[in-house]
């Protein structure tokens, strides 16, 4: 299975404010890795990984940006998004 995966540092392995939700990528090797390699860099040992499937709590935004989602949405046509049109 592949895809993007939230994780974070599991509750009082690390202090709240770096317990930030984190972007990685999930191969297709069907096995949990040892490390979650996070899209901003990071790496996160599995032992004091905490996985989820919402995201809860503050997003990484360097996580955020190169997420590989978020990028093909960002560069599709602006005009074809539905807007409402303005009465000028």
């Amino acid at each position: 299975m592949t895809g993007t995966v939230i994780v974070r540092y599991r509750a009082g392995v690390v202090g709240e404010t770096q317990r930030q939700v984190h972007l990685s990528t999930l191969d297709d090797s069907g096995t949990t890795p040892t490390e979650w390699r996070t899209h901003c860099g990071i790496g996160i040992p599995a032992e004091q990984a905490e996985v989820a499937e919402l995201p809860a709590g503050m997003p990484c935004l360097p996580c955020l940006m190169r997420s590989p989602d978020l990028r093909e949405a960002a560069t599709g046509n602006a005009a074809t998004i539905d807007s409402p049109t303005r009465g000028d």
